[in-house]
Parts: C-alpha cells; sequence; structure tokens
C-alpha cells in the first residue's frame, strides 16, 4: 500500500474508529470510573485500617477469576479472527469445561479454610464463574463489532456494583460490601448479557464434545496466557499483601487509594485498547504494518498526556477530599503515575505480539519479570525495612524492562529501520 493510499485509508477509518473509541469510551469510562468513585466514596467512610481490608478481598477475586476464567476473554479476541466458526466453537466449549472443572476445585478447597473465610471464599468462586461466563460474551460482542450490546452489559454491571457496595456499606457491612456487591452485580450482569446474546447461541458453547484430545488442545492454548495472568497479579496484587504484613493495614489503605487514583491511566488504555484492537488485529492480518504502528504510537502519546493531567488532578483530589485522612498517599502518586505510564505502554504495545504468535514469549518476559519484582519487594520491605515508595520505583523498573523486551521482539518480526516502509507497500 503506498503512502497516499494508506493516509486514504486512515482517513476514512478514523471516523469509525473515533466512533467506536467514544462507545467504549462510554462503556468502559464508566465500568471502571463508578467502581473508582464508589472506592474513594468507601474511603472516605472507612478507616486506613478497614480500607485496607477491603483492598485485600478486591485482590483475592482478582486472583481467583484468573485461575477460573483461565484467560477466556483473551483466546477469544484472538480464536474469533484466527478460526473457523466450527474450530471456535469446539475450543470454547473445552475452554468452559476447564474453567467450570476448575470453579468445582475450588469449591471442594473451601474445606481447607478456616470457617471465617469459608463463605467468602465461595462467594468470590461464584462471582468469579458469572463474570467469567459475562467476559466471554463480551468478548464476541466486541470482535463482531457489537458495541452497543457490550455497553449496555457494562454499563448495567457497573451501576448495579456500585449501588450494591453503596447498600452494603450502608447496612453495617463494612469492608465485606464489595465482597456481596460483586456477586449481586456479577450474577445479574450474565443474565442479562445471556438474554442479549441469546441462551441458544451461549448453549453451542457448552461443553458437549470434550474428549482428552480436545481439552488438551483448549488448555495448551489457554495456558500460555496465565503465566502472564500471574505475573500481572504478582505485579499489582501480591504487593499489597507484602505491605499489609510489613507495612501495616494503615500504609496498605494509603497504598490502595493511591493506586486507585494512579490506575485511572490504566483504564484510559483499556478503552482505547478495546476500540482499536480489532482494527489493529485486522491490519496486521492485512499486513498493514504501517497503518498499525501509526495508531499505537498515537495511543501512546495520548497516555503520556493523560498521565501528566492525571498526576495533577490526583494531588488535587487527595488535597481537597481527604486532606489529611490519608496523607502518606500524596507522597506515591507521582511515583505510581509515572510506573503505570510505562505499564499503559506495555498494553498498547502487547498485542502485536499475541497476534503474531508470541503469546509465549509474552508469558514467559512477563512472568519471570513480575515474579522477581515481587521477591525483590519482599526482601526491600522484610530485610532492608523500604518503604512502599521503594516498591514502588521497583515497580516501575520491571515495567521499563518488560516494555523494552517487547519492543525488541516486534523488532524482530517487523525492522523499523529497514523493513517496515517496504512491508506495507
Amino acid at each position: 500500500m503506498t503512502t497516499l493510499a494508506t493516509n486514504y485509508y486512515l482517513y476514512y477509518l478514523s471516523y469509525d474508529m473515533v466512533l467506536s473509541i467514544l462507545k467504549y469510551g462510554i462503556s468502559e469510562g464508566l465500568a471502571k470510573l463508578a467502581p473508582f468513585l464508589t472506592t474513594l466514596y468507601v474511603a472516605k467512610y472507612l478507616s486506613p485500617e478497614l480500607f485496607g481490608k477491603y483492598s485485600l478481598i478486591v485482590v483475592l477475586f482478582e486472583v481467583i477469576f484468573i485461575f477460573v476464567s483461565f484467560n477466556i476473554q483473551a483466546t477469544t479476541r484472538i480464536d474469533y479472527f484466527k478460526e473457523t466458526k466450527k474450530k471456535f466453537n469446539l475450543i470454547k466449549q473445552n475452554h468452559i469445561a476447564i474453567s467450570l472443572l476448575i470453579a468445582g476445585i475450588c469449591v471442594l478447597s473451601v474445606v481447607f479454610l478456616p470457617k471465617s473465610e469459608q463463605l467468602i471464599a465461595i462467594v468470590l468462586i461464584f462471582s468469579a464463574l458469572f463474570r467469567t461466563g459475562s467476559v466471554f460474551i463480551l468478548a464476541i460482542f466486541q470482535c463482531s463489532k457489537k458495541v452497543n450490546l457490550y455497553i449496555l452489559s457494562n454499563i448495567t454491571f457497573v451501576v448495579i456494583l456500585s449501588l450494591s457496595v453503596i447498600v452494603f456499606l450502608k447496612l453495617g457491612y463494612s469492608y465485606y460490601s464489595w465482597l456481596y456487591g460483586m456477586l449481586t452485580a456479577s450474577g445479574i450482569q450474565f443474565l442479562l448479557t445471556l438474554k442479549l446474546y441469546g441462551a441458544t447461541s451461549f448453549l453451542s458453547f457448552w461443553p458437549k464434545k470434550v474428549t482428552f484430545r480436545s481439552l488438551k488442545w483448549a488448555f495448551a492454548s489457554a495456558v500460555l496466557f496465565m503465566p502472564q495472568a500471574i505475573g500481572w497479579w504478582f505485579k499489582s496484587g501480591a504487593d499489597r499483601f507484602l505491605i499489609n504484613k510489613y507495612l501495616g493495614l494503615e500504609l496498605l489503605g494509603n497504598y490502595s487509594l493511591a493506586f486507585q487514583l494512579s490506575s485511572i491511566l490504566i483504564i484510559f488504555t483499556t478503552i482505547v485498547n478495546l476500540a482499536v484492537l480489532p482494527f489493529i488485529n485486522e491490519n496486521l492480518h492485512k499486513r498493514n504494518i504501517v497503518i498499525v504502528f501509526k495508531t499505537l504510537t498515537l495511543v501512546a502519546i495520548f497516555a503520556t498526556l493523560f498521565a501528566i493531567a492525571l498526576y495533577f488532578t490526583s494531588v488535587g483530589i487527595l488535597n481537597y477530599f481527604y486532606k489529611q485522612q490519608y496523607a502518606p498517599a500524596q507522597g506515591m502518586i507521582a511515583y505510581l503515575c509515572i510506573s503505570n505510564l510505562f505499564q499503559a505502554f506495555i498494553m498498547i504495545f502487547i498485542n502485536v505480539l499475541y497476534y503474531e504468535g508470541r503469546g509465549k514469549y509474552v508469558a514467559k518476559l512477563v512472568f519471570i519479570s513480575f515474579f522477581l519484582q515481587f521477591l525483590i519487594n519482599y526482601l526491600l520491605l522484610s530485610h532492608f525495612k523500604m518503604s512502599v515508595n521503594a516498591i514502588i520505583i521497583s515497580s516501575l523498573f520491571f515495567n521499563i524492562a518488560v516494555l523494552v523486551g517487547i519492543l525488541r521482539n516486534i523488532n524482530d518480526i517487523f525492522p523499523f529501520v529497514h523493513g517496515v516502509k517496504n512491508a506495507d507497500k
């Protein structure tokens, strides 16, 4: 494709892409912003110690969801474009079988927990199972460009989650309010999404043709994403347990609030990724390489500008709404915004490697890097008695390391200096 044709193609696709970004922006913005605002509300009415416990329940759900969903949304976004309809259905039947099996094992394992924690675990497992069904159908909506259905399901989920958390908080459930709010919202969203997609259509993915060979096939494609998913949890979730153990619940509450504010950048990147990903995969399929990297670079520039604005906004929010209640959080914001900016860059460019079949490389890179980050943070807190900012700087270092590894691998596929322009002609 010539340069003139490339610009022509970009021009006529820009309106559709901007419209999709706006639609996804409304959906994902509300989906992420409403819980964010709800969390700020909860933080105002809970002490830093109780808010620290609240954040630990959220992190526990994240790790359970990683295993129960078994990355069904990630594999669906790739399989939808790469596989025939028959093969796609077979893969998803077996993937759902794996999710049900993992959920069943988790429920049985609850007997080994203290009685005081058994109910919490069961509620989290069923919430994760409902969310798995919802995100699977949402991934299909995204790939088939059924943006309006995606938006309706997401907005319903987030409104019910936010209202439920506030209601349970008012009823005196304290830091358990999110636990029961998630069960309520995830259950209702799954029923709504099932209705929007069609129960009959969904039943075509129900495990009917499960054999050891087909199960192994589905497992092999999904398990490639597990080290990455666990690696990301090591990055953002495991640190909270370390902070709780070595620095206390009060500092954990401050860190959680500061992280929540700075994570708006990740929300922004997620929104844009959702809108751009089908466009990126389509042009990778057509080998329109220049269009792909022009788009990704533009998203990275917007993320940088957004991070700068976010820092000043976050400082203002902490000063105006919380004053001295969460004073230590103010010293963490700058480091977190910088660290999350490089995480946003990772999210932007990693899509290319997934499409090009480099999932195994990504999984190893992310898991090893963030597991090492976890070990270093453990040493920083347990042996050297360092502050929270030390582990945030550690996070920044490993974000940069992962980004360099991703860009180098992309350069192996599409050499930027000599090959990209020629590849797109």
